[in-house]
């Protein structure tokens, strides 16, 4: 039988109760990371930082205690990978092992999300709900295009010394996330708001889910390319820190291309102005047009 004591702490009836880790305040609504774990944690990762070098029981402890994060933010998945690569070479080795750059980025990265599990996660975005915001997106080998359900619609396209220097799957990745960043810029989107980004690219929503891709060509097991393999790494880190950053509750979903012919069209039609290829889009997929739909220029920040 529970003790009496035990039986009030766990059973009682309070707004705030410790579960499995988590402390949940039913008045707020928000679920966090208690201080004293955020504290030791967050320290722990610095000590990697800062020593640029760890044994193979600290990365299983640490990646251990980013799983139990991983429960309430999902993307911290995402940022394992390396960190698993690391451990298992160091658990062979028997010895502290060099932590190379890629992985102390991922460990700063990964304090943002301890200080984001700390401050306190809201219940509601533990759940499924309808999207705030919609953004599609879609790119060519020489243009990128995309827009959001509040009608903001944005192209660009690549400079001729540029032209291929890139893979198509790669421009479609930074393709969906600058159709996201511009609303950040410009102040549209709120914390906590749940956004969907929409890609014809199988490949760019899978880079959103996790990251599988290796940058060091010694651990690869296929053959790849490491400067692009760099930037995507690089690409996937700086759009988790905005997010973590700006409280976003961040989802991403794959599409069939024919349903995408407005982005299509903002990616590949740079003959036409923006007053032309808005009265065509209307003309011929009034479906997929938002209300208020128009075409403004990059944000500088971005450019």
């Amino acid at each position: 039988m529970a003790s009496e004591d035990k039986f009030k702490a766990e059973a009682g009836a309070t707004e705030i109760k410790m579960v499995l880790g988590w402390l949940c305040d039913y008045r707020r609504l928000l679920v966090s990371l208690p201080f004293n774990k955020f504290v030791a944690w967050i320290n722990e990762l610095q000590a990697i930082i800062d020593s640029k070098k760890a044994e193979a029981k600290q990365l299983e402890q640490n990646i251990g205690r980013l799983i139990h994060v991983a429960q309430i933010l999902p993307e911290v998945y995402h940022f394992l990978n390396r960190l698993r690569c690391l451990f298992e070479r160091a658990k062979k080795r028997g010895k502290p092992i060099a932590v190379k750059d890629d992985c102390l980025a991922d460990c700063r990265l990964l304090q943002l999300y301890l200080q984001r599990a700390h401050e306190g996660i809201s219940m509601n975005s533990l759940v499924p709900q309808k999207p705030s915001i919609v953004y599609r997106s879609d790119s060519c080998p020489h243009g990128l295009g995309g827009y959001s359900s509040n009608g903001r619609a944005w192209r660009w396209y690549v400079p001729e010394e540029l032209l291929y220097r890139a893979t198509n799957n790669l421009l479609e990745h930074i393709a969906s996330i600058i159709t996201v960043w511009i609303d950040v810029i410009e102040g549209t989107l709120q914390p906590e708001d749940c956004i969907l980004s929409m890609t014809d690219s199988s490949t760019s929503e899978g880079w959103h889910k996790k990251t599988n891709f290796k940058t060091d060509p010694v651990e690869a097991d296929c053959e790849f390319d490491p400067e692009e393999a760099e930037v995507r790494t690089e690409i996937c880190r700086q759009f988790a820190e905005l997010c973590v950053k700006n409280k976003l509750v961040h989802h991403v979903q794959w599409f069939a291309g024919k349903q995408n012919d407005v982005s299509d069209a903002l990616s590949r039609d740079d003959d036409r102005s923006d007053e032309e290829l808005t009265r065509l889009l209307y003309l011929h997929c009034p479906e997929q047009m938002p209300q208020h739909f128009e075409i403004a220029p990059l944000p500088q920040e971005i450019l």
